[in-house]
């Protein structure tokens, strides 16, 4: 039985798909198509605070230090109302260290030690004149022990009172004096630090750039750390592209190419900057093709050689491989 010419034409076509080696490689694309990004930068503040104002809307440009946000922290405020008030204190402990005893303790050391000096001379003449007596017997040695511990005693209370009077003439020592001078600097670097807080209350632009989201609001509670809004660097946008391996024998960094932008209607020159391995995700899988290989897929950065009106991140851009 003769079979028909498009009947075998068929059986031929499946048997050479059949086949591994008849297998046909996929087509690498002609146009690869990436989209136009830019850096992001979210502003945050260090302390939980409130909001109490927002300065700027979303879309807003704005530039390096200008005011977007205004905070309140009743914590701050007193901390920093206590750290103040500890620092004065310091100071004038300090000041006192450094001035000696007033007029008054330096004439009541004076006098305590001219008292002093008194009782030691009374004490001394009474001695003398016992310890005579007691060796001739005229005196009880009872009433001569009495004498002589007056005696004794007279001079340790002579004693203190001149180390009294001394250390209120000479102030305080050179260690104490250090020692408090320490805890002056120790108490205006904790205040420095609670300013440091204190300048959160308000938040101002780190760069220039454009408003691309608001994230919390007026009386809403900003936590540490967690975003309030982001800034976005419109003025210096990349494309990105994410390119098979086998595609990249033409490409490295420094190379230029042509995107076409259909968002202005133009073409745009590109210079690769980056060149970086995306994760397994993005791996290319060849099938039904004898002795082939996974293709690993890169993602190539490239921005403008020159600056771009109207080129803004999001928008797609075609690059087709000569």
């Amino acid at each position: 039985m003769r079979r028909s010419v498009p009947a075998l034409a068929m059986a031929v076509a499946a048997l050479a798909m059949a086949w591994p080696g008849c297998a046909r490689r996929e087509e690498a694309p002609k146009v690869v198509t990436g989209l136009v990004d830019a850096t992001e930068i979210d502003v945050a503040s260090k302390i939980p605070a409130r909001i109490t104002e927002v300065k700027i809307r979303e879309g807003d440009r704005v530039t390096k230090g200008q005011p977007l946000v205004a905070l309140e922290s009743e914590e701050i405020a007193a901390k920093i109302t206590q750290v103040a008030s500890a620092i004065e204190a310091a100071k004038a402990k300090l000041t006192m260290a450094r001035n000696g005893a007033r007029v008054e303790e330096r004439q009541q050391a004076q006098k305590a030690t001219d008292a002093a000096q008194h009782q030691l001379d009374l004490a001394t003449k009474m001695y003398d004149r016992l310890s005579k007596l007691v060796k001739e017997g005229s005196v009880p040695q009872a009433t001569y022990d009495d004498v002589e511990f007056k005696f004794q005693a007279a001079q340790d209370q002579l004693s203190i009172a001149q180390a009294r009077l001394h250390m209120v003439k000479e102030g305080a020592r050179t260690e104490e004096v250090e020692a408090l001078e320490a805890l002056v600097r120790q108490a205006e670097a904790g205040l420095a630090e609670v300013e440091s807080y204190g300048r959160e209350r308000e938040q101002a632009s780190p760069v220039d750039g454009e408003i691309a989201r608001i994230v919390l609001h007026e009386g809403e509670l900003a936590a540490t750390g967690y975003p309030i809004l982001t800034i976005v660097l419109v003025d210096t946008p990349w494309a990105s592209f994410a390119i098979r391996e086998d595609l990249l024998k033409d490409l490295k960094v420094g190379t230029h190419m042509t995107g076409e932008v259909p968002a202005l209607g133009h073409s745009v020159d590109f210079e690769v900057f980056s060149i970086a391995a995306m994760g397994d995700f993005a791996t290319w899988k060849a099938t039904n093709a004898k002795d082939s290989f996974d293709l690993k897929t890169f993602e190539v950065k490239a921005r403008p050689a020159a600056k771009v009106e109207g080129l803004r991140p999001g928008m797609t851009v075609r690059w087709t491989r000569g």
